[in-house]
């Protein structure tokens, strides 16, 4: 075994860059300790000088990835730490479980035995984004309402320039046809009536008959055909019936990662009112809180306009019944008052 021994002037300048990290990261370091009391999501910047998986002391730098508890090789799901969505927008990875939640949706449509997915929770939580950076431009999206119909799942015929009529395949049939994932976005708003024509491609049975058009030949799913789908459910007319259900073997509830939306540079006071509203929301105090997506908006409007434009945007959004007590809580943590955006 050799030894490798370093020279006094090496390892003054490795000293010398430790000591230069440690002292940029000292005042996330110290809110970090202090602040973890109040509010434990402040905690996280702890891993800047904290390894759980050694248990020893480490200088990182404070955009570095976290250090991951090692899997064996038969659980582990390597992946990148974002996925570029096909509007160029990144999506960030978080963690489901052992792994993140990219890897467990693109590792389910590649088993044997995968299971379709329900992502469950408000709006702007990151459900669409996140199917959007597993899949890219494998994904085709149908954007449910009460009004989507089976023919705009399955197709249709459609007036031609000559005057005539031709069948035109809809996203169901083209996904299972082209073995591409289908995200059925806002599922709970689509009857359940309209829903039961996707059940044959979703079960073992893989194959759908088109009804509307005699002369189409049954359409079998092919390799890498895969359901998903997102809603929230408070939202009004939502209705999932228990035989959709039983059909994703996958469902999850997805909320904002506080974490991640100040790693992302939305103000940390910012966050702390998101997530103080949260708490209020699940005390039924107030009906809506901020998102990562009105977070996410706040950040750029705020480099853009001012951090007081974009407050006052932000209980603008708010529901009318809601925006005294949103005011309130900006008001007071960020100790200046600020009332709706007016023009």
């Amino acid at each position: 075994m050799t030894t490798i021994i370093k020279s006094p002037a090496t390892l003054a300048t490795e000293w010398t860059a430790e000591q230069s990290r440690f002292a940029e990261n000292l005042p996330v370091l110290l809110n970090a300790v202090v602040g973890q009391v109040l509010n434990p999501v402040v905690a996280s910047d702890l891993n800047l000088v904290y390894d759980e998986t050694s248990g020893k002391a480490v200088i990182r730098n404070r955009d570095a990835n976290p250090v991951r508890k090692t899997m064996n090789a038969v659980d582990a799901l390597a992946g990148e730490s974002f996925y570029v969505r096909p509007n160029g927008h990144k999506y960030f990875t978080r963690s489901w479980g052992q792994h993140t939640d990219v890897e467990v949706v693109r590792n389910q449509r590649a088993s044997e035995r995968g299971k379709s997915i329900l992502l469950y929770g408000a709006p702007g939580t990151g459900k669409t984004a996140m199917f959007e950076g597993a899949f890219g431009d494998d994904l085709i999206t149908v954007l449910g309402t009460g009004d989507t119909e089976v023919g705009d799942l399955v197709g249709g015929y459609v007036q031609t320039i000559a005057g005539g009529f031709e069948w035109v395949d809809g996203p169901l049939v083209q996904a299972a046809e082209q073995g591409k994932v289908l995200l059925i976005d806002e599922i709970g708003l689509i009857d359940p009536k309209v829903l039961s024509v996707v059940y044959g491609l979703m079960d073992g049975r893989r194959e759908l008959k088109v009804t509307a058009n005699p002369e189409r030949a049954i359409v079998k799913a092919q390799p890498g055909f895969f359901v998903v789908a997102a809603t929230n459910p408070n939202a009004p007319g939502v209705n999932l019936s228990e035989a959709l259900l039983s059909r994703f073997g996958i469902q999850a509830e997805m909320t904002t990662d506080w974490s991640l939306a100040r790693k992302l540079g939305v103000p940390a006071q910012a966050v702390t009112c998101a997530q103080n509203l949260a708490k209020k929301q699940q005390s039924d105090e107030v009906n809506w809180s901020p998102q990562m997506r009105e977070l996410l908006d706040f950040r750029d409007i705020s480099e853009d306009l001012g951090t007081e434009w974009a407050v006052s945007n932000l209980i603008a959004q708010a529901p009318f019944e809601d925006r005294a007590i949103v005011a309130d809580v900006f008001t007071r943590v960020f100790g200046t008052e600020f009332k709706p955006a007016k023009i």
